[in-house]
């Protein structure tokens, strides 16, 4: 999304009221056949009905959109309906006026064989690669307000050089947990199996010479499994490394870790990522394991709702992480696992218990 960075703490920009409209994006189109990942040099706007928008300010002073969209669909894992959440965010330095023009109106698709006819809209162009807008009812200037009213709020914000981030990230969302849960973004590319499907978190306490006794989580990542990218070698290299995990750890399910340390005394949480962090590398590399044992720890740059929910993202395709996004103009996934209608389970078990209930199916380990 675009947002790392962030450094500092001040006043937080005044979040938009939360106006459903359209969302227009051009988005790089990406080739995923027989194992790859790679951008094919073309590029498509996408229309997104049913979104939110809301604004925010980097510790650098740099203005945000962050732009939500979410759908209902069964998960056959979690065995009911669940919300998944989508996030895109980008930099805002300079729009234009409100403009009505004609448009195709969508009807079921982005398939311009499956548009209707021209039908006016407002239309706020945020670059040439972002636009908000809604249908322009004839006899209705309700949505001409809505649109204004977005632009004046930007356009108040850009002018006021004096507001500061406090880098907490609004999600709209009024049940906000006092425990430490951390939030995870992933890119969210539907063809890939990658995605997470539970989230643990284990506690345990901690004290280390010459600090003040605090506490440690032990956040336990089960995605659905590993699909390699770069190294896929049109799907064989993925076949085999499917089999071998199979026999060897008893899964096809990936899990990964890493550490959140909570202080006794402040509120600064810090993050490792011990053989797991990605440093700047994005989805298309499958072979990171950044920050040996030992890992150093990382400031958190981001907070979602308060200061009880840090922000990871999933940045590779074999699920090396970071305190910041690497993957700026895909849309996220937006994890929040506490929420009664997430699509990822909450649990509490160790690394340790995880592992133990998958039995290998070789009768020896490989070292």
């Amino acid at each position: 999304m675009g947002v790392d960075g962030v450094e500092g703490t001040g006043q937080r920009s005044e979040n938009l009221p939360q106006y459903e409209i359209w969302y227009s994006v051009r988005e790089k189109v990406w080739d995923t056949r027989s194992g790859k990942f790679r951008w094919t040099g073309e590029s498509q706007v996408w229309d997104w009905d049913k979104c939110t928008v809301g604004l925010a300010r980097t510790g650098n002073n740099i203005l945000k959109l962050i732009v939500r969209s979410s759908v209902q669909k069964h998960s056959g894992y979690m065995g009911k309906d669940v919300n998944l959440r989508y996030m895109m965010g980008f930099d805002v330095t300079y729009i234009k006026e409100p403009v009505k023009d004609a448009y195709l109106a969508r009807k079921y698709s982005n398939d311009p064989e499956e548009r209707m006819g021209p039908k006016e809209r407002w239309v706020l162009e945020l670059n040439d690669e972002h636009w908000i807008w809604q249908w322009a009812d004839v006899g209705d200037n309700s949505e001409i307000s809505v649109i204004h009213e977005i632009y004046q709020r930007i356009i108040s914000e850009l002018d006021d050089q004096q507001l500061n981030a406090d880098n907490i990230f609004d999600a709209n969302i009024d049940d906000l947990p006092d425990d430490i849960v951390p939030v995870i973004y992933q890119p969210a590319v539907d063809s890939l199996r990658n995605f997470i499907r539970e989230i643990h978190i284990h506690k345990n306490n901690e004290t280390d010479e010459g600090e003040e006794e605090g506490v440690e989580e032990e956040i336990t990542l089960l995605f659905e499994n590993e699909e390699l990218r770069r190294h896929s070698f049109r799907g064989i290299v993925n076949r085999t490394y499917e089999l071998f995990r199979r026999l060897h750890h008893g899964r096809t399910v990936d899990i990964e870790t890493f550490k959140l340390h909570i202080p006794k005394d402040t509120a600064d949480t810090e993050l490792s990522f011990e053989n797991i962090y990605s440093n700047t590398h994005g989805l298309v590399e499958d072979s990171i394991h950044g920050d040996p044992p030992k890992a150093p720890r990382r400031n958190v740059k981001y907070y979602l709702g308060n200061r009880s929910h840090p922000v990871v993202f999933i940045n590779t395709s074999n699920h090396a992480m970071a305190e910041f996004d690497c993957n700026h103009e895909m849309w996220k996934w937006e994890y929040i696992p506490w929420l009664k209608d997430s699509p990822v389970r909450l649990g509490h078990k160790s690394r340790k218990e995880i592992e133990r209930s998958f039995k290998s199916l070789l009768k020896f380990r490989l070292h």
